[in-house]
């Protein structure tokens, strides 16, 4: 008896010491892609003021924030509040592929602005946007 009591107990903290950390990865997620959509705002407004040098610094942040995409949804992170679309984990070869799409138009962008050519600039900022779309048109619950 003692041992089902035992086995009960450990299989309640196991699954919510998971929902725990579904929800901590939730958050994380969700503050990363909050910094994610302000850096571009950040990148829409230099390119409107041509103000070209400003894209590096911010191009890396989101490159170091795609490399990170596919940690931040382990399985089991599709309960809570999430708008992650369950097809994420059905489908995570082409999902992890789409945030290396992401980290490629992000590089070519930061090279784009590093050039100080603003129409090439607006070209890779329009196709570093459609990749975000991409993912957000078939992961993302809106």
């Amino acid at each position: 008896m003692f041992s089902r009591i035992v086995l009960a107990v450990s299989a309640a903290l196991i699954l919510t010491g998971g929902a725990a950390l579904a929800q901590d990865v939730i958050q994380t997620r969700k503050a990363g892609f909050d910094d994610f959509k302000k850096a571009m705002g950040e990148i829409k407004d230099a390119v409107g003021k041509g103000d070209l040098a400003a894209i590096g610094p911010v191009t890396d942040r989101i490159d170091a924030f795609a490399g990170k995409i596919p940690t931040l949804f382990p399985p089991g992170s599709d309960k809570g509040k999430t708008a992650a679309k369950e097809l994420i984990w059905a489908n995570f070869p082409d999902f992890t592929a789409k945030a290396q799409d992401l980290q490629t138009s992000t590089k070519a962008l930061k090279v784009a602005a590093a050039s100080g050519d603003k129409a090439a600039t607006g070209k890779a900022f329009g196709t570093m946007a459609d990749s975000c779309k991409a993912c957000h048109q078939r992961y993302r619950s809106e």
